[in-house]
C-alpha cells in the first residue's frame, strides 16, 4: 500500500490550488502555496492545463489511488495463490508426480510456441483420475486453480471429498453416489492420495478430512483451492508411495 500515492495528500493539493488560484499563473510549472497548516507547499504543476484543471487533475489522480488501493489486497491474495500453486507443482514435479500436460496448464502462453493450457486433443482435465481395488473413480486435482475446477464443476453433490487437514495439497473426489458410507477399502485409498498429494506426503501419519461434496463451500473472495467444510470427518493414513502406481496400473486395465 505504500507504493501507491496517498489519496487524501492528493486531494489536498487541489484543494489548495483552488484556494490560491490568484497565485497559480497559466503556464508555470509549479507553485508555492500556503497551506492549511500555516507553512507553504510546493506543488508541481502541468503548464499546459488552466490552474482549474490542474486541481482537477489531483482529483482524477486521488480517485485512481483510492481505486488501485481498494483492488491491492485482492491481487496480494491472487499473487500468494499464484505462489501456492507454483510452489505445489515444483513439489510434485521434483517428486516425478506431475505429467507434461499438468505443467502446460499453470503455464501462461507462449507466442513463439502457440502452446497454452490446451493440448492437441483438447483442454487438459483439472483432474488426474485414479481407480480405487473397489473400481470407484478418484479424482485428484492437478493444482489450485484445477482444484476449484474439480470440486465445483466436476462432481456430484453425493460424491465424497478429501484434502489433508491443515496442509496445502490436492482436492480429491471419490465418486460416490450412493447415501451409504463407501466401502472402507476404496475411502482409505482416496484418503491416502489425498495424503500422498499433500505436502504432508512425507509423515507417518496424516489426517484427512472427508466430507460430501455438497459440504464443501467456496468463501467469497477466497484464493484458489481455498474452501469451508460444514460438516466433515477424520481419516488417519500413513501415505504409501507404492499405492500410487498400483491405482495407476488399475486404470490402465479399467
Amino acid at each position: 500500500l505504500g507504493a501507491t500515492p496517498d489519496p487524501k495528500a492528493l486531494r489536498v493539493q487541489g484543494d489548495m490550488i483552488l484556494a490560491h488560484l490568484r497565485l497559480v499563473r497559466k503556464g508555470a510549472a509549479e507553485v508555492t502555496v500556503p497551506d492549511f497548516e500555516g507553512t507553504s507547499e510546493r506543488i508541481v504543476l502541468d503548464p499546459a492545463l488552466s490552474p482549474q484543471s490542474n486541481a482537477e487533475r489531483f482529483y482524477d489522480r486521488a480517485g485512481r489511488a483510492e481505486r488501485a488501493r481498494a483492488r491491492l489486497p485482492e491481487l496480494i491474495r491472487e499473487a500468494e495463490s499464484r505462489f501456492a500453486e507454483l510452489s505445489e507443482l515444483l513439489d510434485r514435479v521434483q517428486a516425478g508426480e506431475a505429467s507434461v500436460d499438468e505443467i502446460r496448464q499453470v503455464l501462461p502462453e507462449s507466442g513463439a510456441s502457440g502452446r497454452g493450457t490446451v493440448g492437441a486433443t483438447g483442454p487438459a482435465l483439472p483432474y488426474r483420475p485414479y481407480w480405487t481395488s473397489g473400481g470407484l473413480e478418484v479424482r485428484v486435482g492437478r493444482g489450485s486453480k484445477a482444484n476449484d475446477q474439480l470440486t465445483f464443476k466436476h462432481c456430484a453433490p453425493n460424491d465424497i471429498w478429501l484434502h489433508a487437514r491443515h496442509s496445502a495439497g490436492a482436492h480429491v473426489v471419490l465418486r460416490w453416489t450412493s447415501a451409504a458410507t463407501p466401502p472402507a477399502r476404496d475411502l482409505e485409498e482416496a484418503a491416502n492420495l489425498a495424503a500422498l498429494h499433500s505436502k504432508a506426503r512425507t509423515s507417518g501419519s496424516v489426517p484427512v478430512d472427508w466430507t460430501r461434496r455438497k459440504y464443501v463451500r467456496k468463501p467469497r473472495k477466497a484464493p484458489a483451492g481455498s474452501v469451508q467444510l460444514d460438516r466433515a470427518r477424520t481419516l488417519f493414513v500413513a501415505p504409501d508411495p507404492s499405492l500410487l502406481d498400483r491405482l495407476m496400473d488399475r486404470k490402465a486395465e479399467s
